[in-house]
């Protein structure tokens, strides 16, 4: 198996360069369809509501969100192609018993709530596969589509303000990677709960914000990060400095069976991890495929949280050395992973 030291040679194809074609290269494979310019469906009067420009990206114009990523093209390529690369990682669209929730019930139809859909593209996958079934997508800005199948409806609202469904009437929330978008996630927690009827499901996916080693790449070697991948952990110890210094958002991926616990509303807590490669360097070829796909998004995550960390008091030469430092380790670096911690749990 190939050293986890960087020899300053690249390794496998330039990602960056072939992003556009990964969705349609996953979709060959069973992924999802392909990336779209969602934001063409707005029209020029409702920009202003919903968007702001700033240095050539747009972002949310919603003062009550600290979410701090753009929401334009780019940014929705990479949600898309995350979306896709977890699926095929995953086995499936979901965690947990999500078929038995959704199983079909006599005399009403079942209810499911996205939180932080962005695009839209997991609401849209599972309903296709549960067609019986209503789903609603909730996102601060509308970039999902305007014209989704009759059991879809996306709808724009902050994730941390009430929901307007009444108490105990949804069968299953979805809550995945809405942490940049929440302050406090027990606030979160509290509307779930509420709206959750006894018996219904919550789950949650997020990475966690560090570089890390897949434990079974050289696992007598016991690598160390912080040797091997200093400038990923530089790129996500600024990232992790500027998220709670301008926004008040800390990381919470690994807290959240803990928080389910103390709310005294969940049972049957039940957490995993899983491990997405970063880069072709796993030698199963499904995974090598994924780990392209997926290094190419944070390649061009880092562009997307470029202007947080000037917003944090960098100058932007030295955000870009922060960057070279973190894609470099990313192309030459082999056996890195990103941890992705999934949680789900029954509403008592």
């Amino acid at each position: 198996m190939p050293s986890p030291s960087p020899d300053n040679q690249a390794y496998g194809d330039d990602d960056e360069e072939s992003f556009e074609t990964l969705p349609h290269q996953i979709d060959r494979q069973g992924g999802i369809p392909d990336v779209s310019p969602l934001l063409v469906e707005l029209t020029s009067e409702e920009f202003p509501s919903h968007f702001t420009e700033r240095d050539g990206r747009l972002f949310h114009s919603h003062d009550t969100s600290p979410y701090p990523l753009p929401a334009d093209t780019p940014e929705q390529q990479r949600l898309n192609v995350i979306h896709a690369v977890l699926c095929r990682l995953i086995g499936a669209n979901y965690v947990g018993p999500v078929s038995e929730v959704l199983a079909p019930s006599p005399g009403r139809q079942k209810l499911v709530l996205d939180l932080c859909t962005g695009t839209g593209k997991w609401v849209l996958d599972m309903a296709r596969e549960f067609p019986d079934v209503l789903f609603r997508g909730l996102d601060i800005v509308p970039i999902a589509t305007r014209y989704p199948p009759t059991n879809v409806q996306f709808e724009v609202h902050d994730v941390s303000s009430p929901y307007r469904w009444r108490t105990a009437s949804i069968d299953l929330v979805h809550a995945r990677s809405i942490s940049m978008a929440v302050r406090d996630y027990a606030v979160v927690l509290r509307e779930v709960g509420r709206i959750l009827r006894p018996g219904g499901l919550f789950i949650s996916y997020e990475w966690g914000r560090y570089p890390a080693f897949h434990p079974d790449f050289h696992p007598s070697l016991h690598l160390n990060p912080a040797e091997h991948t200093p400038g990923v952990c530089h790129f996500f110890d600024t990232l992790i400095r500027a998220l709670d210094e301008c926004r008040g958002i800390r990381p919470i991926a690994g807290t959240i069976p803990a928080l389910l616990g103390e709310s005294g509303a969940f049972r049957d807590v039940t957490q995993r991890c899983y491990y997405m490669p970063i880069g072709p360097w796993h030698p199963d070829p499904q995974m090598k495929h994924l780990g392209r796909a997926f290094r190419a998004a944070l390649v061009r995550y880092a562009d997307s949280v470029k202007p947080l960390l000037v917003e944090n008091g960098l100058t932007e030469e030295q955000v870009g050395a922060i960057v070279h430092e973190y894609v470099h380790e990313l192309k030459t670096v082999r056996g890195m992973v990103s941890v992705l911690y999934t949680v789900h749990a029954h509403r008592i």
